[in-house]
């Protein structure tokens, strides 16, 4: 019995998740991959380290470090990648299964924790995608920090005291979200141990320090899907996440479309965790309110971000959603007969929804990884046969062109000259905001002088093989 409370919710997360073990690379991951051709020396080596880049992040440990050391020991192959975000996943399972034990004094709680953290839809992006490691990273430090502070208040001890400092300040290299951290804490000991709320004063300057640092080297953007919107619109970001976070609007990766049922079945999720919640109010349990402030103080700096929705921010605030969902149950549970009949339905709901969307996203971004992989070994292999000449790519669609594409993977492996044809620009270039495309496409006049000197190479795309089409291109453009 003690082997499987331990090891189940792993082995559930490997049944749920094994495609993301074999995922490739796709989107951002090109991108960060390319970190390796920057450093030629120690002064690029820590330019390369704590410089903003993309949306002016600096992700020092949970990118740099992690794509620098990882492409330095394995090239460019994945797994190592996604074998490091599975092994994230399981050291935080016991962080959260002892965290949830701690909070509620329910060991069978904490068990519960991990099984409805591990099967959310919320998990399956960053199991699949390794760009999103950075939200596994932070979830783990969250955790390692709040566990340290449990310990400091049942102990006393100071060591674990300090080895939260520690361990909260090396959080701000894991991402930006750890700059909330103190207020988490500060609800915490404002329901459970007030006589350390003063101690904790010291995290906020930190906090404030990190944000005018930051604010200082990567001011905020003034437009585009990165610009905060400070309006009602936070409201709606909000009630979007939590339904996200409860599943049954996600149903759409399994073709299930909006109705009334699907509707009512976040209310009835929605009614169970708000009863919950008010039972244990009335009977003067304040932890219970720590479970939703600890998702909506985590979502707090992501609801301005009403352009960019991303159901990738989630792993980190389902942490609150799925200890106030265990508890839960196991209340409803101890309740009596209609107690019993309330927590199993609940939980069958959640269970039912979550399982097939969460295989669902995992399966979606497995496949397109894979067809990623395939469109550039292939024409990486194409290249490298003809290395004098510059290559054109026809056919690339909108889809492959964002993920797979737009990245520069070529680069990684040596291929520096591709572009598309400029026929396929207005389908792709138009109309997005997530970059400008048109430097990706051929000057017309620039490529039909390549082909007439023999000096290109078009590539097309469009039936999902890649066809060397040079010929047939040149006579009938």
């Amino acid at each position: 019995m003690a082997i499987g409370y331990f090891a189940a919710p792993v082995l559930l997360g490997l049944a749920l998740y094994w495609p993301g073990l074999a995922s490739w690379f796709q989107k951002d991951d090109f991108a960060l991959l390319g970190f390796r051709d920057l450093v030629h020396g120690w002064r690029d080596f820590f330019w390369v380290l704590f410089t903003p880049i993309a949306q002016g992040t600096i992700r020092t440990l949970s990118e740099r470090v992690v794509f620098l050391s990882f492409t330095a020991l394995f090239g460019i192959h994945a797994l190592p990648f996604r074998c490091l975000a599975f092994l994230t996943f399981a050291a935080t399972l016991p962080l959260l299964r002892s965290v949830c034990e701690k909070l509620t004094g329910s060991r069978t709680a904490g068990f519960w924790a991990t099984v409805l953290w591990t099967v959310n839809s919320g998990l399956a992006v960053a199991l699949s995608w390794t760009a999103a490691y950075n939200e596994l990273l932070c979830a783990f430090f969250f955790l390692l920090n709040f566990w340290l502070l449990l310990r400091y208040v049942e102990t006393g001890r100071l060591r674990f005291y300090w080895a939260q400092c520690a361990t909260f300040l090396a959080g701000f290299g894991v991402l930006e979200l750890n700059v909330v951290y103190p207020a988490l804490a500060t609800v915490y000991a404002l329901c459970c141990a007030r006589r350390i709320v003063f101690q904790i004063v010291p995290w906020f300057a930190a906090s404030a320090a990190y944000t005018a640092v930051h604010l200082a080297v990567a001011p905020l953007p003034a437009s585009g899907l990165y610009k905060l919107h400070w309006d009602a619109s936070i409201v709606s970001t909000l009630f979007t996440y939590w339904k996200w976070a409860l599943g049954p609007s996600q149903m759409l990766w399994v073709k299930i479309y909006p109705s009334p049922f699907r509707s009512a079945l976040t209310v009835f999720l929605t009614l169970g965790l708000i009863g919950f919640l008010v039972w244990k109010l009335r009977n003067r349990q304040w932890v219970a309110a720590f479970f939703p402030a600890w998702f909506v103080i985590v979502l707090s700096p992501l609801l301005p971000l009403r352009d960019h929705m991303n159901v990738s921010y989630l792993p980190v605030p389902l942490i609150g959603l799925a200890m106030w969902g265990a508890w839960s149950l196991v209340t409803g549970w101890n309740a009596g007969v209609a107690g019993k009949i309330a927590a199993v339905s609940l939980l069958g709901i959640y269970l039912c929804v979550s399982v097939p969307v969460t295989r669902a996203i995992t399966l979606s971004f497995y496949h397109r990884s894979q067809e990623i992989r395939r469109m550039v070994l292939g024409v990486v292999e194409q290249a490298r046969a003809k290395p004098e000449k510059t290559v054109f790519l026809k056919g690339v669609d909108t889809e492959m062109f964002w993920s797979g594409v737009y990245g520069r993977p070529f680069r990684l492996f040596g291929i520096r000259e591709v572009y598309l044809t400029p026929e396929d620009e207005q389908r792709i270039a138009l109309g997005s905001q997530l970059g400008d495309a048109r430097p990706f496409f051929a000057d017309p006049v620039g490529m039909r002088t390549a082909l007439d000197r023999g000096q290109g190479l078009v590539l097309d795309l469009s039936e999902g093989a890649i066809r060397d089409v040079t010929e047939v291109y040149r006579a009938s453009h």
